[in-house]
């Protein structure tokens, strides 16, 4: 596993760049990657761009929660990566830095082919940053976006493709917690490739409980918006809802609220996918359903139970009624 140690750095020690068009240095401190400023030497407008170490930035990627993300060229490997920072504010907290440092070791932790690759990690101008592998074929969330809806068996596959990465994060005691299109992403070959660890959680008998609710409404299980226990279900849920999506062309529930008392209600009253998208194999649309079951127990008991159930195979339920949608 990727061994890190951060710590905190006083925001008062000057870091400096060099100006794109006298290459006079320039005082960028508190100043973002790619902020535009204009150049005390010679007044004409220039972006703050750094090099992290050996990572020269190149152009951002994505702005998370708590980091921005950037793509990078690695002047010793002569190949381009991704650098996600931490946001300046996040650097002078323990508890932030810690989250960021969890967050690299966990990713690091689970080299499967599936789940996105870190090379390393350190601290430049006061930010902390982790490199990992560029991945080239945009995201599931990007394909919904374009094509509104995807073909049942690309979904299929892809779905196959994140359960193989869940199951290696649940070997090693882990829960994404935060799995969405969004986070699903594909290399040059079309691979899917789970991303952002960042609220990952280690479990203890295979169950956690987090401090903080981060939510993203359309995907979140519902009991990770009351603070309860979650564990690989959790995941599953996440991943269900967003196949849901793919595969209908809009959420499960258009419910965008914060307030997990609504979310909840709406997680109840979800209509089944072979409603609303009826041409999709009814199997597939049941096994989907089954796994975004609103009470735990009602789910699949294993991944592999999942993902032999999207393959068509006849999965036995819970002695008890499972959850019927309305």
């Amino acid at each position: 596993m990727l061994e890190v140690s951060f710590h905190a750095v006083s925001t008062e020690a000057p870091y400096f760049s060099n100006c794109q068009s006298c290459q006079g240095q320039l005082d960028v401190t508190g100043l973002a990657p790619f902020d535009n400023v204009e150049c005390p030497l010679c007044g004409q407008p220039t972006h703050v761009q750094y090099e992290f170490g050996r990572y020269k930035l190149q152009k951002q990627q994505g702005i998370g929660g708590m980091s921005m993300i950037y793509a990078a060229y690695d002047e010793v490997l002569d190949r381009t990566v991704v650098v996600k920072i931490l946001n300046a504010e996040y650097c002078q907290s323990e508890k932030r830095m810690a989250e960021f440092e969890k967050e690299a070791e966990m990713t690091a932790g689970l080299n499967h082919p599936h789940v996105v690759k870190v090379f390393t990690v350190g601290q430049a101008f006061g930010r902390f940053f982790m490199v990992m592998e560029l991945l080239s074929g945009g995201s599931m969330e990007a394909q919904i976006a374009i094509r509104k809806k995807l073909g049942e068996a690309e979904v299929c596959k892809l779905a196959q493709e994140v359960i193989s990465g869940l199951v290696a994060a649940q070997e090693l005691g882990m829960i994404h917690r935060d799995l969405k299109p969004g986070n699903i992403l594909y290399d040059e070959k079309g691979r899917a490739k789970i991303v952002d660890f960042g609220l990952a959680l280690a479990t203890e008998q295979g169950e956690a409980q987090a401090e903080e609710i981060w939510a993203t409404p359309y995907y979140t299980a519902p009991e990770a918006l009351t603070g309860g226990d979650e564990d690989f279900r959790s995941d599953m849920y996440a991943l269900a809802a967003s196949l849901y999506h793919a595969l209908a062309g809009a959420p499960s529930t258009h419910e965008e609220s914060r307030h997990p008392a609504t979310l909840i209600a709406a997680k109840r009253v979800i209509k089944p996918l072979v409603i609303t998208a009826p041409w999709v194999t009814p199997y597939v649309a049941e096994a989907i359903d089954r796994a975004m079951a609103f009470e735990k127990a009602d789910r699949f008991a294993s991944y592999a139970d999942f993902s032999a159930a999207l393959n068509g195979e006849v999965i036995a339920r819970p002695k008890k009624s499972w959850w019927k949608r309305s």
